[in-house]
């Protein structure tokens, strides 16, 4: 059966459960991609001040999804910023433009929850650039003149306006699953509209 209408995730790339769960959900859409449609949403937008690392709620989150990823060959990082993202998912989009996207995502993910590197310098988010298959001057140049600062930032706006406001969450016409769920929450939420049953681990 095939939805007239996608489900979305709402992730940001300093996030491992968003990570993780899109992971769960690649497994399930093998061959039905364009039924997931991935949309940015920063947990910390600028001008708000960083997220410390050490924060309590954001220290539990990360411990609590540690287990997680060291099942799914992904261990996590000690964090020691927590970076905005608004240049982050400005590359993404340009990676997009250029047919890189899933190459440059995925970097984004890895480069940040298994290797620790600030995502939000431009510096290192042309490195990685160049690490998978952008060019180096034009990715800088894109993220020097903020090219895709309106579309992230109307992502977000549209995010807000379905009343989504943390990550990751799951969007499907009106209904709205909010953080990292169970196999049965998840179950719950896409079986009748997609007729999937999760994989047991």
């Amino acid at each position: 059966m095939s939805a007239a209408q996608p489900i979305v995730l709402y992730f940001d790339y300093v996030d491992p459960a968003s990570f993780l769960l899109e992971r769960r959900l690649r497994s399930l859409f093998q061959g039905r991609e364009s039924e997931l449609t991935l949309e940015p949403l920063e947990v910390r937008p600028p001008p708000l001040s960083l997220l410390d690392p050490e924060d309590g709620p954001w220290r539990e989150r990360w411990e609590d999804m540690a287990p997680e990823a060291r099942t799914r060959s992904m261990p996590l990082a000690d964090p020691w910023i927590v970076p905005w993202t608004r240049k982050a998912h400005e590359l993404a989009r340009h990676a997009r433009d250029k047919g890189r996207f899933r190459e440059i995502h995925d970097a984004l993910f890895r480069a940040f929850l298994e290797e620790g590197r600030d995502i939000g310098r431009v510096d290192v988010l042309t490195e990685l650039a160049g690490e998978h298959g952008l060019d180096r001057s034009e990715a800088k140049a894109v993220l020097d003149v903020d090219r895709y600062t309106e579309e992230v930032e109307a992502a977000r706006a549209r995010a807000e306006t379905a009343g989504i406001t943390r990550v990751p969450t799951l969007l499907w016409k009106d209904s709205i699953l909010e953080g990292y769920p169970d196999p049965e929450s998840l179950d719950r939420f896409l079986a009748p509209q997609h007729n999937f049953d999760e994989p047991q681990r």
